[in-house]
């Protein structure tokens, strides 16, 4: 049984960049560094183990899959028993990935296990995380707070990728595989300072909401097919500019990060103001250009390619996770965030297996089509009514 999380009381208004609020964006930060490496392992698949798309989407599919598959068992875990704990398995988990990958030399069993572990180790310390952030936040700037997560978290999506594909071609992968399980680790120390933060109380008055209900079910579809560009880009883009003779692939995850790093620190405020749906509505829209944008300019373009991406996610993530916490109570908040990263987690694991299998069989410029057409339904499916 865990102990009873402790209640605001009412007219208290905490400041966001709280002490415990920025020791948790320093563990966050350590734990995305961890697992922003793993976003370059569909070169290594492709150059070390000699798989082909169809090899990658299946390896990247395992990842989604049991990320899924946890999430309600992680969802229910961070709701009854705190964040805090969870927060620091997940980053062991990461730390154990890291190991294992050292002992991947085929497609396998053991491959399999690494990316199960990876799977696990996001989805338990990703929910833990942005259940925290939310908790901690102000109600009125709930999409600035979870913003700052993003980009502590996001930040990574550059750093490591990069610094991997230095030490992939300078001493080799296993480097690559030891720097993630220190960063797992270290994430694991710095989360064992957090201590469970104050939650939100529900109002008396306030009807309960169902986390199935219409509204929300909307925002988790929506987040599933949202993830068709992103596997697109993120998976994808890499064994399709090696085929083109591209080796280089870091000036993808720089534009990445550096555009979506700034909308985060910059923008969390104004999508506040401007609206969560209408903000998740329009970020859907430019992030389904990205794919096609893609196929057209080619992987000689791959920086102004991520940096578009990064505009679409940089706005989607924050404005799409404060729609959902904002149609669910607060009692349920961790199970809403659980099913959100559930929802992303799946659409990941089924769009790189569909699209792999498509740009397998018949070429990658489809795939990319296909994966932007698949995004800009979820733009329709939030508009179709309005938010009550």
């Amino acid at each position: 049984m865990g102990a009873e999380p402790e209640q605001r009381t009412p007219g208290e208004d905490p400041q966001l960049l709280s002490r415990e609020f920025l020791l948790l964006l320093a563990a966050v930060s350590f734990f995305g560094f961890s697992w922003s490496f793993y976003l370059i392992l569909p070169k290594f698949f492709a150059t070390e183990l000699g798989m082909d798309a169809a090899g990658i989407g299946r390896a990247v599919a395992i990842q989604g899959i049991t990320a899924v598959a946890m999430t309600p068992l992680v969802g229910w875990l961070v709701d009854r028993y705190g964040r805090q704990p969870w927060l620091v398995f997940g980053n062991v988990m990461l730390a154990l990935t890291g190991v294992l990958y050292l002992f991947v030399d085929h497609e396998g069993p053991l491959l399999y296990l690494a990316q199960m572990c990876w799977g696990a180790g996001r989805v338990m310390g990703f929910t833990a995380a942005g259940t925290m952030t939310a908790d901690i936040a102000p109600s009125d700037r709930m999409a600035q707070a979870l913003g700052l997560f993003g980009a502590a978290n996001l930040g990574m999506n550059a750093v490591s990728p990069t610094l991997g594909e230095i030490l992939a071609d300078s001493t080799g992968w296993i480097s690559v595989f030891v720097a993630s399980a220190a960063a797992g680790l270290l994430a694991a120390l710095l989360s064992t300072r957090l201590s469970e933060p104050p939650r939100h109380p529900p109002q008396e008055d306030e009807p309960r909401r169902p986390i199935f209900g219409w509204p929300l079910s909307r925002v988790y579809a929506a987040t599933f097919v949202m993830t068709a560009s992103f596997t697109a880009l993120f998976t994808l883009h890499q064994p399709f500019a090696l085929e083109l003779g591209v080796t280089e692939l870091r000036s993808f995850f720089i534009g990445f990060a550096l555009v979506a790093l700034t909308v985060r620190l910059g923008g969390g405020r104004l999508i506040d103001r401007f609206g969560v749906l209408r903000s998740s509505i329009v970020a859907f829209c430019l992030y389904s250009a990205v794919p096609p944008m893609l196929g057209f300019l080619g992987p000689t373009h791959l920086f102004a390619v991520g940096a578009m991406m990064g505009l679409g996610h940089g706005i989607a993530y924050p404005a799409v996770t404060a729609l959902a916490i904002e149609r669910a109570d607060a009692s349920s908040r961790g199970m809403v965030v659980s099913i959100i990263h559930g929802a992303f987690n799946g659409g990941h694991a089924f769009f790189a297996y569909a699209l792999g299998l498509i740009a397998a069989e018949w070429s990658y410029e489809v795939a990319f089509w296909t994966a932007g057409g698949v995004t800009l339904s979820g733009a329709l499916l939030l508009g179709l009514t309005r938010r009550p």
